[in-house]
């Protein structure tokens, strides 16, 4: 409240600031607006960061293990020699295999020495897993002759099991090599 009837001074507000002159508030300093921004933007700042770690936690982790076919092709990729053949099911040809080496790669390829031809085994080319249906195979391959040849392999053994059919050559030497093979390899 004012005093109008002070004759003396100006107006002059009544009770807790008597005899004080009158005094309109001041406007809010740029400082104050400033303190204000500032808060603003580090709470955004804080809270962005605190999303991205949120989001960081929730990501799928990185399967690096590699796949049965690459662990498939990791065991074949050597240079195996041979340690029996049987053909027919029960004959023992181990003695006409005894120089024969195969050499697989990563790249899917092979190269084998100690073969003889006509045989069972070209000097090179290349292979892949079978297919059944959508899925891969890995425990047959397929030359890139056609031929289909089973395997069993661990990191020191190799089992091929095939069927071949010579029908390229005519006579006693073919009919000698055409039949059932089993490769024990090391």
């Amino acid at each position: 409240m004012f005093c109008p009837y002070s004759p003396t001074k100006k107006r002059t507000l009544v009770g807790r600031f008597m005899n004080r002159p009158y005094q309109r508030p001041k406007p809010k300093r740029n400082n104050d607006m400033k303190k204000t921004t500032q808060t603003t933007s580090t709470l955004a700042i804080i809270l962005l960061v605190a999303s991205l770690f949120l989001m960081n936690g929730c990501k799928k982790p990185v399967d690096d293990a590699p796949s049965p076919e690459e662990q498939q092709v990791t065991r074949l990729s050597k240079t195996w020699n041979v340690e029996s053949v049987t053909f027919g099911g029960s004959e023992d040809r181990t003695a006409d295999w005894s120089g024969f080496s195969l050499t697989v790669t990563a790249n899917k390829t092979y190269s084998t020495s100690g073969a003889f031809s006509p045989g069972p085994w070209p000097t090179s080319g290349t292979w892949d897993f079978a297919q059944d249906g959508d899925a891969v195979n890995i425990n047959k391959v397929v030359r890139d002759d056609g031929l289909e040849v089973s395997i069993s392999v661990s990191e020191t053994a190799l089992t091929m099991t095939f069927t071949f059919d010579d029908t390229i050559h005519n006579g006693g030497r073919a009919e000698a090599v055409s039949g059932e093979y089993v490769f024990k390899m090391k």
